[in-house]
């Protein structure tokens, strides 16, 4: 049986952090309801500590959304975990996540503090949460340009007072995957019984990379935020990780429990509540993901959608009226063909070989190729004789279209 993953799905908090997104309470908890119905295992909602229009809207999720665990983040600081408990206690599952820069840059730049007291602020920050309950998870932040052995330091002191789940993270995306599973590996080999979360962000375009490596290397859980949102670069993508898994779960022998069919619509939730579209080449969820635009694949889509799509787009959510055969200046008849049925047109063989010539040429004076312009096309190839010639069929479709 394929081992099941779990998420920490940091939308709500992380994503947050992403420069332009403010989310309000009632939003955050739209967002939280629609992440738990998909059946993902903790939210990550936000930081308590961080003022208290932030500390009602996790306490809102928590006393509303009922099928996932509800987290507060804290720093190592007795206040903040006392904090983050306080929005969390209500929910029928919760949890608290404290965390510490533990690298010599952050300590000596951003904290001033030694090795010893980053230490001990760990230690006795899991202590302090496990006063409150046994859902204590612990991140070291920036762990990937941290010294080898002060990891193993911490990671033994936040074991022995009882952590649930360690995250290790690569904060910046520094790590390459044979580096971040190594870590994993040696994380565990010093601990055998430790259950290890993977928080990787995507400055080098690596962080799907790397969480899928640390999970293959033994680490139980991965943190992601849906669309990629996050500081700077983003996040693991939720649905990236999610589908990377599903599609290839034979191989990797691992699967999640979430439904992928709600991957679509919650994604468009987070766009539209953020404010922040996916762009259109982003995998799984852009626009494009399922679009086709040279003629090639579109004649072989057209013959078996498998020859070009390795996932089907209903197991996302996308209805089959939103799959895309996109009509540009590298399309073959076959997709114009396709096209004009959509919009109502049965063109003989020897009308679509009228047609074809015409789209191109009006390509050839637009960029993009609106509906008025398919339709105007094919008219003209049904009935050639009112178009006098090409020219007048451009200034015609852009008039229209204007």
């Amino acid at each position: 049986m394929p081992r099941i993953i779990k998420f920490f799905e940091t939308t709500l908090r992380d994503g947050e952090q992403t420069p332009g997104i403010n989310y309000f309470a009632e939003e955050k908890l739209e967002i939280a309801r629609a992440l738990a119905d998909m059946g993902f295992d903790t939210l990550d909602c936000g930081f308590a500590i961080s003022g208290e229009p932030e500390f009602e809207a996790i306490r809102l999720i928590a006393r509303n959304v009922h099928n996932a665990e509800i987290c507060s983040i804290a720093r190592s600081f007795p206040a903040d975990i006392d904090r983050a408990w306080e929005a969390v206690k209500d929910a029928d599952h919760s949890s608290i996540h404290p965390f510490i820069s533990t690298s010599p840059l952050h300590r000596e730049a951003k904290l001033g503090k030694t090795r010893a007291e980053v230490l001990e602020l760990a230690r006795t920050a899991v202590a302090r949460g496990r006063q409150y309950t046994e859902n204590v998870d612990f991140a070291l932040e920036d762990t990937t340009r941290t010294e080898h052995d002060f990891i193993l330091e911490v990671v033994g002191a936040v074991v022995a007072e009882g952590v649930r789940f360690v995250a290790l993270c690569d904060t910046v995306g520094f790590a390459l995957p044979r580096e971040f599973g190594q870590l994993v590996d040696d994380v565990r080999r010093e601990f055998p019984g430790v259950h290890i979360s993977a928080h990787c962000h995507d400055d080098l375009g690596l962080a799907v990379a790397n969480a899928l490596t640390a999970l293959q290397h033994g680490a139980e859980r991965v943190d992601t935020c849906f669309n990629g949102l996050g500081e700077r670069a983003g996040n693991a993508a939720t649905e990236d990780v999610v589908m990377a898994i599903r599609t290839r779960r034979t191989d990797l022998d691992l699967d999640v429990r979430v439904d992928t069919t709600k991957i679509i619509p919650t994604s468009r939730l987070i766009a539209r509540l953020s404010g922040m579209q996916p762009q259109w080449t982003k995998s799984i969820v852009g626009a494009n993901a399922f679009a086709h635009g040279g003629g090639i694949h579109q004649d072989g889509v057209l013959k078996d959608r498998r020859t070009y799509e390795i996932m089907r787009p209903e197991d996302i959510g996308l209805p089959p009226s939103e799959l895309r055969m996109h009509v540009g200046k590298l399309s073959g008849r076959a997709a114009l063909n396709a096209q004009l049925k959509e919009l109502g047109y049965d063109l003989t063989p020897e009308q679509l070989a009228r047609a074809f010539p015409l789209v191109k040429h009006v390509l050839g004076k637009k960029k993009v190729l609106e509906e008025m312009d398919l339709r105007h096309c094919a008219e003209a190839a049904i009935n050639p004789n009112p178009i006098a010639n090409l020219d007048e069929l451009v200034a015609e479709t852009s008039e229209v279209s204007e």
